[in-house]
């Protein structure tokens, strides 16, 4: 009995002392003390803080009723989002706090590119057919669809497309929007860009026809023009999580307004870019409309890069 009241007193004590590991030699200021140079021997190691996900991160049973977890620390080391950082917690603002991060490094800065090289001439979807030439299907690079299925009281496919006339094809090495009769889209898949700090998406645009604008005609975000009277314009949006939400680019250097990024004709080829961007995966959407046989509007050299 009297042992054991011994080796409770004196572990008693132990966790109440200063602490060394590797040294016997402890800073008056510290309360844990870790000696990098391992004993007995001339190795040398480090600190190694506790290593989780974001999901076990989210895990942890931090306290939101008062401050006994403020300071936690653990690396977030996620190969699923890409996160790598020191975080601690701030239970003044019961959040996790990012004090340093690394980024990625861009030993390739294209992260995506689409140039309609690789597709045979009049592949894509015409008012006569969902899909014409190699168009891709599975895991598409790109999708095209149209916001309305109902054209004069008609259904057509993809909508606002009626004839082998009216189409969004690739022919000679570009994506041509033909006579459209309405908005329609062009969408890429979600694009890795987690953990990269700055990424530029950039693309052309360019046009033959006579193309008009009628402002008198916008009513919402994408319903502008008439077929008597059509309005033309390009809208370019992009989502930096997935597709959960969009920001939709306005009046591209002057050449469109605040409800479009291009409206009525283009002064040539339009070199079109938004930099800055980061988060987890880009998402592109462009909507085209035009009214006529001879009016043609033009995408090429999609390209997304990391500086």
């Amino acid at each position: 009995m009297c042992r054991v009241l011994i080796i409770i007193y004196f572990f008693n004590i132990t966790l109440s002392a200063q602490v060394a590991v590797n040294s016997t030699a402890v800073p008056s200021s510290a309360v844990l003390y870790l000696e990098a140079q391992k004993y007995p021997t001339t190795n040398f190691g480090g600190f190694l803080m506790p290593i989780v996900t974001e999901i076990q991160q989210a895990s942890i049973p931090v306290s939101t009723v008062d401050n006994r977890d403020d300071g936690l620390m653990v690396f977030v080391s996620d190969p699923s989002t890409n996160k790598h950082c020191w975080n601690i917690y701030d239970s003044q603002q019961q959040t996790w706090l990012d004090i340093f991060c690394t980024k990625i490094a861009c030993n390739s800065n294209i992260l995506y590119q689409e140039n309609f090289t690789t597709y045979g001439d009049n592949t894509g979807i015409s008012g006569s057919s969902p899909s014409n030439g190699n168009y891709p299907t599975g895991v598409t690079k790109w999708t095209l669809s149209s916001y309305t299925a109902i054209r004069d009281g008609n259904t057509a496919y993809p909508g606002t497309l009626v004839d082998a006339n009216d189409y969004a094809m690739v022919i000679g090495g570009k994506l041509d929007m033909r006579d459209l009769n309405g908005p329609l889209l062009f969408e890429t898949q979600p694009i890795n860009i987690s953990g990269y700090n700055s990424v530029v998406f950039s693309c052309e645009f360019s046009q033959t026809g006579t193309l008009e604008y009628y402002p008198g005609q916008h009513t919402d975000d994408y319903n502008c023009g008439i077929e008597t009277q059509g309005s033309d314009y390009i809208d370019v949006l992009y989502s930096t999580n997935g597709g959960a939400t969009f920001t939709e680019v306005p009046n591209f250097s002057g050449l469109g307004n605040a409800n479009h990024t291009l409206v009525d004709d283009l002064p040539g080829t339009v070199n079109f870019s938004v930099s800055g961007l980061s988060g987890n995966s880009l998402v592109i959407r462009i909507r085209f409309q035009n009214w006529s046989d001879d009016e043609h509007y033009f995408l090429d050299n999609i390209q997304v890069t990391c500086n």
